[in-house]
């Protein structure tokens, strides 16, 4: 790595050292799989008005089932894949961390965007639900959330171009692509909540992510739970 993403990198580690840490067993995380590729359907074009989407964000707490496979390619899509970054670089990798009982297999996935039509990269295959609990804040999250989209930033990309200053950007970078998938989510009459309170080590562990990369955020997907209808659980969730 160069001298900027070595700075960065440890400046990076040294903030993370300031949180309690959430270290998950050995052996909770899905086993790595050889990488296989699936593409997705052509991304929905979400509707409305943009006005009523902003007014009607919000963010859920409890979460229905989980979005269609062409929901999802439309909040990667129109969403993350839509939002600019500095300098046009692909400095922002999404990944999705999936429950059983979709339609995209449970386990971890990285996004390729290519274009018109995403795809998705298998990285680990089985139920990946024990091991986010253990690795965020707030544990009833695991049972509650039943797609995990993960925005990583990618300190090789962007530190190639500029100097170890542009980590602030890559922050405001990943938050713009935030933005962008929660007005898409929402248009598509989804529910998401951005989190913040996880672990490093044990997402990037999850992730398969090499010492330039770094979790951003983390954005709880599904679709809204109706009242008095089945939900993915109930424990207490408070602000995030």
């Amino acid at each position: 790595m160069s001298a900027s993403v070595d700075l960065v990198a440890e400046i990076h580690g040294r903030l993370n050292g300031t949180t309690v840490p959430r270290r998950p067993r050995p052996g909770t995380a899905p086993p790595l799989v050889a990488p296989s590729s699936r593409p997705l359907q052509v991304p929905l074009r979400p509707g409305g008005d943009l006005g009523a989407v902003q007014a009607g964000r919000r963010s859920a707490y409890r979460f229905g089932g989980p979005p269609s496979v062409d929901e999802v390619a439309a909040v990667i899509h129109h969403g993350v894949g839509t939002a600019p970054r500095a300098g046009g670089l692909p400095s922002l990798v999404s990944f999705l961390v999936t429950t059983p009982g979709g339609d995209l297999s449970e386990g971890v996935h990285r996004v390729d965007p290519c274009l018109p039509v995403p795809s998705l990269v298998a990285v680990r295959a089985g139920d990946p639900t024990s091991f986010v609990a253990q690795s965020l804040d707030q544990p009833a999250f695991a049972d509650r959330v039943p797609l995990w989209l993960v925005l990583v930033a990618d300190l090789g990309v962007a530190l190639g171009h500029y100097p170890a200053r542009h980590y602030r950007t890559l922050h405001l970078d990943a938050g713009v692509a935030l933005q962008n998938a929660l007005l898409v989510a929402t248009a598509l009459g989804l529910s998401a909540c951005p989190v913040m309170g996880y672990d490093d080590d044990a997402w990037a562990e999850l992730l398969d992510l090499d010492d330039r990369r770094f979790v951003a955020v983390l954005v709880a997907l599904g679709r809204p739970r109706l009242e008095g209808g089945g939900g993915r659980g109930r424990g207490r969730i408070g602000g995030t």
